[in-house]
């Protein structure tokens, strides 16, 4: 009777442990906004989903810290009641129209938007993330204190694309930039422009191999034909 005893007071202190465990380790999740408060920005429960940026996902100390989605638009997304606010008196038929016609361009008003979805440190951007930009653009990869840092690529609108290194938010160090016509570029890159070394090939497969310096091709180099 007692060894029962004890196997039953030993699983009640197990089972409480595992349900304690497991309630601390649950991420609290929250919706968040990125607005001015008396001149300082910052992180706020309240605001405007039309015109400050909107964070939903984990977070803690009331700032996003784990995995959220943040999103900004470009412009107002309700200019009805805007419009019918800062003109009194405007016609019933005139907010109908608009209204409709939002209706009808709804996809065109949501494209104006910038949006992040991946990992947040202390209310920044951190660690591995994607970025779409309002005009289309995408960059995926490494983010530290709210800048592109480490290895990511980007995604231009155009069909362009570049793989490599990031410090600071810009290209730096060893990349590949790959043009929408064929052309592609390997090589160094400091503040955002090709440095140093780079082998550039050409879509008829030739090779120039030389140097660049702020983003301007130096000195003529080999010029490697192709087969």
């Amino acid at each position: 009777m007692k060894n029962i005893l004890a196997v039953l007071l030993i699983s009640c202190f197990c089972l409480n442990f595992i349900s304690c465990t497991a309630t601390t380790n649950t991420a609290e999740t929250g919706t968040y906004f990125f607005r001015e408060v008396n001149g300082t920005w910052g992180w706020h429960q309240e605001g405007d989903d039309d015109t400050e940026g909107k964070y939903v996902g984990e977070i803690k100390k009331g700032k996003p810290h784990g995995q959220g989605t943040y999103t900004h638009y470009s412009g107002p997304r309700s200019s009805v009641n805007q419009l019918s606010m800062l003109i009194p008196g405007m016609p019933t038929s005139i907010i109908f129209a608009i209204t409709i016609w939002q209706l009808l361009n709804q996809s065109s008003l949501e494209q104006l938007s910038a949006r992040y979805e991946g990992n947040w440190k202390r209310g920044e951007k951190h660690g591995q993330g994607t970025y779409f930009f309002p005009n289309k653009d995408r960059y995926e990869g490494k983010w530290q204190k709210g800048k592109q840092q480490g290895q990511g690529t980007y995604f231009f609108l155009n069909g362009d694309k570049y793989e490599g290194k990031w410090e600071g938010g810009i290209k730096h160090g060893q990349g590949i930039y790959f043009f929408s016509d064929g052309d592609t570029f390997v090589g160094q890159w400091k503040d955002g422009k090709p440095h140093g070394k780079g082998l550039y090939t050409y879509p008829s497969g030739e090779k120039y191999i030389g140097e660049w310096k702020d983003g301007k091709k130096q000195l003529q180099g080999p010029l490697i034909l192709s087969n």
